[in-house]
């Protein structure tokens, strides 16, 4: 789905955010809603997902389908197999380029999104129309105008919380 002309076509970005790009708080996702947790599970199934290490230190181990990427400048953080420890961007972004067949999200935190954006082929946004004012972590603001709207759900509700799914694609 991604544009033939850039060269990470592969790799996409997945992110909750309300109404003023809040992610987190505590390290720690801001809104559980079921069926966008769901939207997240088939969306990163049988891909690497690629996260920090304080991401990953608040997420389950053990997301079946799923092959970690986790960017950790702590030289003694090791993972096991199929969990992959990369120091830096460009180090994963290689490891990307050789593994054309494979799929790629990045899924947090709020700086492994902004070091990636400038690579980023496609979106999966899930837009909250709520805002948290304890919020400690944000999506970074961009252009968009870069970006092609393919897909908009109509909008979405659990637990009194309204939500839409929303696609974008790198022009």
């Amino acid at each position: 789905m991604a544009l033939q002309n850039n060269k990470y076509p592969n790799l996409g970005l997945i992110v909750a955010m309300g109404q003023n790009g809040e992610i987190g708080y505590q390290n720690d996702l801001i809104w559980r809603i079921k069926e966008d947790l769901t939207f997240f599970k088939n969306t990163t199934m049988d891909s690497y997902i690629i996260m920090g290490r304080n991401t990953y230190d608040s997420m389950p181990k053990n997301l079946k389908g799923r092959s970690y990427i986790v960017l950790s400048r702590d030289n003694k953080f090791n993972l096991e197999s199929p969990k992959i420890v990369h120091r830096n961007v460009n180090e994963t972004l290689s490891f990307i380029s050789h593994e054309k067949d494979s799929k790629f999200w990045v899924v947090g935190g709020g700086i492994i999104y902004n070091l990636f954006l400038p690579y980023i082929t496609t979106m999966y946004i899930t837009q909250i129309e709520d805002s948290y004012p304890k919020a400690d972590t944000f999506f970074q603001k961009f252009n968009v105008d870069e970006w092609k709207r393919e897909f908009g759900e109509l909008e979405c509700s659990e637990n009194n919380i309204n939500y839409r799914h929303t696609i974008l694609i790198k022009k």
